[in-house]
């Protein structure tokens, strides 16, 4: 066999044993799959009954326990009842030991000690005999009485304060009137000193504005001969053109000038020349753009300028129009102007040179008074000026006013100085008075002090022997009863202990009374229950005559708003405080459409789910997978849970597994 034949035998046995392991791969790998796959349980999600019920466990106490409590310290001889006992009113719970309590011999070193202070304060040498006569009799003073005193005493020392002060006032004010008085001098004084000052100032502020004004005045009646003068010779200019028109220019100005003659007779002439002026500019008949009437107003002539055919004479070169239209017009204007001058010296002068004569007349007498008046004001003098004279005056009186007070501030000074000293000697015999006073006040508040301090020790000792004295009654024979009838509860000590004062001895149930119990649950959970719900209790059968009725529900104060408190009353003879309980309650017994067991409901942080199997056909047979359901608790119980989701019910629900189980992962199904 060559080697060609043996390589082909070698690849035909690797082929028949590959398809030798294929076939037996494909025959068994969905065992062997399985085997690797989570084995789950399951159970129908199918229709059924859920009762609710909350449980909880507490102990339970009295519902208003009685603690018998003692306040000395005493040791316990021997105990007269048991735990659970039921004892009488005033029946003997503890026998304690014949001996002297910590609290008798506590209040014996306390009557030795104020003993020994009241001692002290009686001949201590701060207390005056009086007091210790008054306090070893017991005739000490009432609150009225120690009133009346201090009031009394206060009043004396008011009166001297009063004397004290009227005193000093009077200091002050002998200081005060010298300081004023010297005071006043010194003002009146310097007040003159200014008054002089002022007077000399006013002085030469008179003569400087005496010299402003005359000048000013001066200047001023110059002025107005000035204009008076320029007035006079603008009148006299046109008099005489008015004469020179009227044909009396050779004449000069005639005071007396022919009736009729006058400013008026220019207004005509210089109308006739406008008038003449206006025909002429009418007589061009050059074309504008109306026509002009004899009497055409200087508005309609001053249209007619501006309207004529300037552009197209510019254009055509026309030169003649032009020139004869202007100097027709310039012509035109100077005698508009001329007669508007005339007429408003119509207005300012009068119709007639008469009127002008006259009114010159008038300037001129006006121009004479003003001459006069400055000659007048020329001649006036400082002599005359009042100001001044009265500045003279009080600069003079000023001066005599300061030497005088001088004089009599020397004279006044010497006076003062003798009442002040008097007024001090009496300040100080009233000081003196008054702190004799004080001192009366500080001894009387010391020894008001000392006698209601002493007073106070010894009613202190009295009241601490009547103590004493009670506590060595009971040192002998004492014993420690029960102040109401009950079932003792709690027994806090055993023979040979030392009671606490201030602690529980014993705590007895009131007879009558019952007990409580309370445990915490959640918000949900106290939904379920309301007050008035009977308890049940595990192993009830031990409990027969025990009943728990749900009393209250309150906030549990440890949890901050997140759980309630139920609070139970429990009654039975078989029941004693501190004793443990399990109770369950809850709601009653109620149908679902889906129930599911409590082991099928799983969370993550998506809220509450459960898995349920799906079947899947392939060719090697069915395959399981695991699906996820979001659903909501509606109600639970011990065993099983109430469920809202979308499902048609007898769906396979995994309740456990071999392995953890995740959404959409094959599965296998626990035979």
């Amino acid at each position: 066999m060559n080697a060609s034949t043996k390589r082909r035998e070698w690849i035909k046995n690797i082929a028949i044993i590959f398809l030798a392991v294929m076939l037996v791969l494909t025959f068994f790998s969905n065992t062997i799959m399985n085997y690797s796959l989570p084995e789950v349980a399951t159970q129908y999600v199918q229709r059924g009954t859920i009762t609710a019920k909350v449980r909880g466990t507490g102990n339970v106490e009295a519902t208003d326990p009685y603690n018998v409590m003692v306040k000395e310290t005493r040791v316990i001889s021997s105990v007269a009842v048991k735990q659970g006992d039921e004892v009488e009113k005033d029946q003997v719970l503890y026998y304690l030991e014949d001996s002297e309590s910590d609290e008798l011999k506590t209040a014996e070193k306390e009557l030795a000690d104020l003993e020994l202070a009241y001692m002290k304060g009686l001949f201590g040498g701060t207390v005056s005999p009086e007091i210790i006569s008054k306090v070893s009799s017991g005739r000490t003073d009432s609150f009225s009485g120690y009133q009346s005193m201090v009031t009394d005493m206060q009043n004396r020392i008011e009166a001297a304060e009063a004397r004290v002060k009227e005193c000093q006032d009077a200091v002050n004010n002998i200081s005060l009137q010298s300081t004023v008085d010297s005071n006043n001098a010194g003002v009146s004084t310097v007040v003159d000193e200014l008054a002089k000052d002022e007077a000399a100032t006013d002085l030469a502020n008179a003569e400087t504005s005496f010299t402003n004004w005359k000048e000013k005045r001066v200047a001023e009646i110059n002025a107005a001969i000035k204009e008076k003068e320029n007035q006079i010779s603008d009148l006299e200019t046109l008099i005489k053109n008015a004469q020179s028109i009227t044909g009396n220019s050779s004449a000069g100005v005639s005071p007396s000038p022919s009736p009729g003659t006058g400013t008026d007779t220019i207004v005509t002439q210089r109308q006739a020349v406008v008038a003449e002026k206006l025909q002429v500019i009418i007589g061009l008949n050059i074309g504008g753009s109306e026509t002009l009437a004899a009497t055409a107003p200087e508005s309609d002539v001053k249209n007619w300028y501006n309207n004529l055919p300037w552009k197209a004479w510019e254009e055509a070169g026309e030169t003649e129009n032009p020139k004869k239209c202007q100097a027709a017009y310039g012509e035109y204007r100077v005698a508009v102007d001329l007669l508007n001058e005339a007429i408003q010296n119509l207005k300012d002068y009068g119709h007639s040179t008469q009127d002008q004569l006259q009114r010159l007349e008038g300037l001129k007498a006006e121009l004479t008074k003003l001459n006069n008046k400055l000659a007048e004001v020329n001649a006036i003098t400082i002599g005359s000026n009042e100001s001044a004279a009265d500045a003279k005056k009080r600069l003079d009186e000023a001066t005599r006013n300061i030497t005088e007070i001088t004089n009599a501030n020397k004279q006044s000074s010497a006076a003062y100085a003798n009442k002040k000293a008097n007024a001090e000697a009496a300040l100080a015999n009233a000081n003196a008075v008054l702190e004799l006073l004080k001192k009366e006040q500080t001894d009387l508040s010391a020894d008001i002090n000392a006698e209601l301090d002493l007073s106070k020790t010894n009613q202190d000792i009295a009241e601490k022997k009547e103590e004493i004295a009670k506590l060595k009654e009971k040192s002998i024979g004492a014993a420690i009863t029960a102040p109401v009838a009950g079932t003792v509860t709690t027994l806090a000590y055993v023979a040979g202990e030392t009671i606490k004062p201030e602690q529980a001895a014993a705590v007895i149930q009131v007879a009558g009374k019952g007990f409580t119990l309370s445990f915490s649950v959640t918000n949900d959970q106290a939904k379920k229950v309301q007050v008035g719900d009977v308890a049940e209790l595990q192993n009830a059968w031990y409990y027969e005559d025990v009943q728990v009725i749900l009393s209250a529900i309150k906030p549990d104060p440890e949890s901050q708003g997140q759980k309630k408190l139920l609070v139970f009353d429990v009654t039975g003879t078989s029941i004693q405080a501190g004793q443990a309980l399990n109770l369950s309650v809850g709601q009653r017994s109620a149908e679902y459409e889906l129930v599911v067991p409590n082991s099928a409901i799983r969370e993550d942080s998506n809220g509450k789910f459960i898995l349920i199997v799906e079947s899947k056909s392939s060719p090697l047979g069915n395959r399981y997978m695991a699906s996820r359901v979001d659903v909501e608790v509606v109600a639970s119980d011990d065993n099983n849970t109430a469920i809202s989701a979308g499902l048609y019910g007898y769906e396979y629900v995994i309740t456990t597994s071999t392995k953890p189980v995740e959404a959409g992962k094959q599965v296998r199904l626990n035979e």
